[in-house]
């Protein structure tokens, strides 16, 4: 067991505090390494693998308690000369000025953040046994570290690396969990997992589940990669939301297809499309160099010509956004307003029948009402039963309801939820009002908008246009109550 100083360059423990805010970021640092390791390695097969290990509850009322958590890799792996050098380098003047991930960074320190000790056990080649590093928390205050060649604990012989992280502080034990950080790694690293540069897997001692990449909405708009000549490329995959989302955003990835941060973090993109909240999605530029704190990018040569050949897309990404928009809801709106007609066909048959009674009879309260009504607008139309010799003669049944459609409101009508057309026998829905807007954004309470527009236009057919300011007013009432209703 041979003991070692750590040489840390200055400040290394502030930009540490910068670069791991948080428990999660804490094990993401030994995750970018081991992506590291299996780039540099040029493999086809790369895995990598987070596994939560719990210790057994004392009784059948308490939970389990983490207690370690390995992050295991097949990449290029390390030997003794290269964990002494780390160990010896740890934030030195070359890390901080190249802003890289993993190799001779500081992120082998945040161990410290999430586990009492850190014992990395590492080899390079199949068969020849690992050496191992270890790290104590206690022992950084005095700049302790020991390399085990033949580490009692930790020792195995297949190329690449294990980290263990003993002793899971208490305080954050709770807080990391295998739904949490599959969430987490699947969007930080989500860039390499859909280009499938490696696998990667998690388990909690349940069996393992894949990391898949972040999910994104909306339709694929852009996937291009963007020549910036001997300075690297660009890869830009962009998606269109039909309609604005407050969570939409475009991530910006470096090497490794690690995250930095969002695009729009940076000053040359706090403009249009780029904050658009219809346009989510990534742009990976390995060649950018990251800042000590890793949440930026340092401004040189290469990104220079990044933001350069970004700026040349904005005119289609900003027409791309607008026509795919338009379409997709217009697709959207068709869907939506034929699940409005059948529900108030529905309802027409029900009341003509006088079943609207029964049906409250046997559904009491409003959540119940609004289960019937969704499961109705998924029901297949069955074909009516057979008639009974012997029952009553059936009340005629209305056959269809009103034409309802989607127009842009003339002056003069501007300020309506909706008007009736004679000429054609449409009630028309002004598509510009704000509830109506508000509305749309989800199916269910859109649907349940155009049926109340439809009985307030249903109304006025029976009581007159003296009527149609209060009926107008009573769908906006409702519509505002919408979320207490329902």
């Amino acid at each position: 067991m041979a003991r070692l100083t750590l040489q840390t360059g200055p400040g290394v423990f502030e930009v540490l505090a910068h670069v791991c805010r948080s428990h999660q970021e804490a094990i993401k640092q030994f995750v970018e390494n081991s992506a590291d390791a299996i780039q540099q390695l040029n493999t086809d097969e790369g895995r990598i693998s987070v596994i939560l290990e719990y210790l057994p509850p004392e009784n059948k009322h308490q939970g389990r308690t983490l207690s370690r958590i390995l992050v295991v890799d097949n990449g290029i792996g390390m030997d003794r000369d290269k964990m002494k050098s780390i160990l010896q380098r740890i934030g030195d003047s070359e890390k901080v000025q190249m802003a890289l991930r993993g190799e001779k960074g500081i992120g082998i320190l945040a161990f410290s953040l999430v586990a009492e000790e850190l014992h990395l056990a590492s080899t390079v080649a199949d068969g020849t046994p690992s050496s191992c590093v270890v790290l104590k928390r206690h022992w950084l205050k005095t700049g302790q570290a020991q390399i085990a060649g033949r580490c009692p604990r930790h020792t195995h012989s297949e190329r690449g690396t294990i980290v263990y992280l003993e002793g899971i502080l208490p305080e954050i034990a709770d807080k990391l969990n295998k739904e949490g950080l599959k969430e987490y790694l699947g969007r930080e690293f989500a860039s390499d997992l859909r280009q499938g540069l490696y696998a990667m897997a998690i388990s909690d001692g349940r069996g393992f589940e894949p990391v898949p990449p972040q999910r994104y909405r909306g339709i694929k708009a852009m996937s291009e990669t963007i020549s910036l000549g001997r300075l690297g490329t660009v890869h830009v995959e962009l998606h269109v939301l039909p309609w604005e989302m407050a969570d939409a955003t475009v991530s910006l990835y470096g090497r490794g297809g690690t995250r930095i941060c969002l695009l729009t973090d940076l000053d040359d993109f706090k403009a249009l499309p780029w904050i658009d909240k219809r346009l989510e999605g990534y742009v990976r530029c390995d060649h950018l160099k990251r800042t000590a704190d890793k949440t930026a990018v340092v401004q040189e040569r290469v990104y220079q010509a990044f933001v350069a050949a970004l700026r040349k897309t904005e005119p289609e990404i900003k027409e791309m956004i607008g026509q795919i928009s338009a379409e997709s809801q217009e697709r959207r709106f068709q869907v939506v307003m034929g699940k409005a007609g059948k529900l108030i066909d529905r309802f027409l048959r029900y009341r003509d029948r006088g079943l609207l009674a029964d049906l409250a009879m046997r559904t009491p309260g409003i959540g119940q009402v609004r289960k019937v009504l969704d499961r109705s607008l998924k029901e297949e139309e069955k074909p009516e039963p057979a008639p009974d010799k012997q029952s009553a003669p059936r009340v005629p049944v209305y056959t269809r309801a009103p034409y309802i459609e989607l127009r842009p409101p003339p002056r003069a009508k501007a300020e309506l939820r909706s008007w009736y057309d004679p000429r054609t026998g449409c009630i028309c829905v002004n598509r510009e009002h704000e509830e109506f807007m508000l509305a749309q954004r989800q199916d269910s309470r859109c649907i349940r908008y155009l049926f109340s527009i439809w009985a307030k236009e249903s109304l006025l057919q029976e009581y007159g246009e003296d009527a149609e300011k209060l009926a107008d007013e009573m769908v906006g009432r409702i519509t505002e109550a919408e979320p207490l209703l329902w």
